[in-house]
């Protein structure tokens, strides 16, 4: 980074200084002409505090108290460096013969502050008419016969303000360069702790001038945390860029992700491989990746801008089989009772931050997909994610001897909601409705469609703020638990019934579908049904009205009402009405044989299609009208 350059330079403007005023000036004068230079070379002030020490032979150098360097103007945090202590020393002898070689730099406390604003200005852009870096980082000339062979930084902090982000604080952060040898390899060490622990990065550096200068030089690099290590081999610049290989070998994944202070969530081992470059726009690529974490193998390519307010992301991800069953069953574990039962479902908190972590768009294709009690099989997918909402397109996904396409759709930009656009082919219903409904009654292949939206920030909630509609189409299944053709003939001990076909449309609304237009084709029998199911509570409040065929019309209905929690329904003929109909059919019989005995005692005899009441009124209303006439004397 220029921010390195640009210290550097200021160490060398000081230690030239310090070379040819040393035997003559004081300690304070020294350090005014120091800060006199730096204010020309970077047009920000340097300030030093208390005295300013000067040793001899065999290190010339200064040590000073607190150090600071001014920030950018438009800044109002503070310095953008300081330190509590601060101490330089050079080999005289080297001086002597024109060359600058830094024995050691020593700074205990520093605090470096780096911000950047909404508009892109960065407090880090420090250029004027005689930069000491240079108009072109690549010449190295300002470094000409400068070297240092020690440097420690103990105790320091570093802060990262971007305009409308959270800020980043690294603090307990250390670092040591060797470099003895000018011609030789520099190797550098860096500590931190980001977290809970520290994590160290080891690197040989095969040309530091030419990186110091703004070039390319060949780096070999080793981060360590919580056991873990990610290797780097290729060619760096402080720019930033880099190219090579990258390797990663961590043994709790969970830990190493804690330790630089990122989420967790994955469980396990897990490794990385592939070819990796940084270009200085923040580009970042992965070519020939390979991953293992959750005890999947996966391989991936990937491209990720880095340079904006979030990374945005293009990669394509291909697997043969993923298996979460040991991420779903931590999840359920951490619920803490919160998960679902048999009776309900999860009232924990869903944390759906994740989706605002990136934006971008990420290909899958996978030939098998384990969700502990849902089974996937080949999965063809592209997932697009916006400001914190996810559209997840389902080009291909094949589950249970079925077919389904359509889209899932994720938002989380003001409060969660989900959504859901289906369109299901020959899905196999018995294992289907056992994985995701806990219902496991009826077989068959079925057709369907349906499109839902929810809400909330549980499963509990958002199954219970459910909406939508949809439709369903079965052929040849049959249901468990009862037999309507038994039934039918006073059975009621159970047994299993086959249909034809059924079909059915349902609208959801606050989490309770309600179905009217049920029809189940029997071969003696049709069935027809209406009712409720609580998606939310998981309860059924159902009614299946089986009917024995007429030439007709239904001779025999005998309803079978089906109620309860989805896992312990009843299922029993509905048995009012039965009695009812029964008592409607009598009451209906014993009015016409009234009606019949009525019209004989009248002599009344029907008209063709003219029924006794009717033929009975008329008797009635001409013997009514006939004694009238006789009262008024009438002929």
């Amino acid at each position: 980074m220029r921010i390195i350059r640009i210290l550097l330079a200021v160490a060398v403007a000081t230690a030239i200084g310090l070379i040819t005023l040393i035997a003559i000036l004081p300690g304070e004068k020294i350090a005014a002409i120091a800060a006199d230079q730096v204010k020309a070379a970077t047009g920000r002030d340097l300030n030093f505090e208390g005295d300013v020490g000067i040793s001899w032979y065999p290190i010339l150098g200064v040590s000073t108290g607190n150090v600071t360097l001014g920030n950018a103007p438009w800044s109002e945090n503070g310095p953008m460096f300081s330190a509590q202590k601060a101490a330089i020393g050079v080999d005289v002898l080297a001086a002597l013969s024109g060359n600058i070689r830094i024995k050691k730099i020593e700074l205990i406390g520093p605090d470096v502050l780096l911000e950047q604003t909404a508009d892109g200005r960065a407090n880090w852009d420090i250029a004027t008419s005689s930069d000491p870096v240079g108009s072109d980082p690549g010449t190295g000339s300002t470094l000409e016969g400068f070297a240092i062979e020690s440097m420690v930084v103990r105790d320091a902090r570093l802060r990262f303000l971007v305009e409308g982000e959270t800020p980043i604080e690294i603090t307990q952060l250390g670092a040591t360069l060797a470099w003895a040898d000018r011609s030789a390899p520099a190797q550098i060490s860096l500590s931190a702790q980001p977290a809970s622990a520290p994590v160290t990065i080891d690197a040989t550096v095969s040309d530091l001038d030419a990186l110091l200068a703004g070039s390319l030089s060949e780096i070999t690099a080793v981060l360590r945390a919580a056991k873990g290590a990610v290797h780097f081999q290729g060619r760096a610049g402080l720019a930033p860029e880099a190219a090579g290989k990258i390797s990663a070998d961590v043994p709790d994944a969970d830990a190493f992700l804690a330790t630089l202070g990122l989420g967790g969530g994955l469980p396990g081992p897990a490794s990385l491989s592939g070819d990796m470059t940084l270009t200085r726009d923040m580009h970042l690529s992965l070519r020939q990746g390979s991953m293992t974490a959750l005890g999947n193998s996966i391989t991936t390519q990937a491209d990720i801008a880095l340079g904006g307010v979030k990374p945005v992301v293009k990669a394509q991800v291909a697997a043969q089989n993923l298996d979460f069953t040991t991420l779903i069953a931590d999840d359920n574990s951490d619920n803490n009772g919160g998960s679902s039962t048999g009776s309900s479902w999860s009232k924990a908190p869903i944390d759906a931050s994740a989706l605002g972590l990136i934006d971008g768009t990420i290909s899958l294709a996978a030939e098998a997909i384990d969700l502990g009690d849902f089974d996937i099989g080949r999965t063809r997918a592209t997932v697009t994610i916006d400001n914190s909402r996810a559209v997840a397109k389902l080009t291909e996904l094949q589950a249970y001897d079925g077919t389904i396409t359509g889209r899932f759709v994720a938002n989380n930009r003001n409060g969660l909601s989900v959504r859901a656009d289906l369109d299901v082919a020959q899905i196999a219903l018995q294992p289907f409705l056992s994985a995701t409904a806990d219902l496991g009654s009826f077989t068959g292949k079925a057709d369907l469609k349906t499109s839902v939206l929810g809400s909330g920030q549980s499963m509990f909630a958002i199954m219970n703020s459910l909406k939508g509609e949809g439709s369903v189409t079965v052929g040849r299944g049959t249901i468990e638990g009862i037999d309507l053709d038994k039934l039918l003939r006073g059975d009621v001990s159970g047994g299993t019934t086959v249909f034809d076909s059924m079909t059915a449309t349902w609208t959801i609304l606050k989490g309770v579908i309600r179905n009217d237009d049920l029809l189940m084709e029997l071969p003696r029998l049709a069935a027809t049904g209406a009712g409720t199911i609580g998606l939310g509570l998981r309860t059924i409040n159902y009614v299946v009205s089986p009917q024995i065929r007429g030439d007709d019309a239904p001779l025999l209905i005998v309803p079978v009402k089906i109620e309860g929690s989805w896992d312990n329904p009843s299922i029993a003929p509905d048995m009012d009405q039965v009695i009812k109909q029964n008592l409607d059919e009598e009451r209906k019989a014993l009015e016409q044989k009234a009606k019949d005995k009525f019209a004989k005692e009248l002599g009344v005899a029907p008209e063709e299609n003219q029924s006794t009441e009717d033929a009975v009124k008329k008797k009635l209303e001409e013997e009514a009208k006939n004694g009238l006439l006789k009262l008024l004397g009438a002929d």
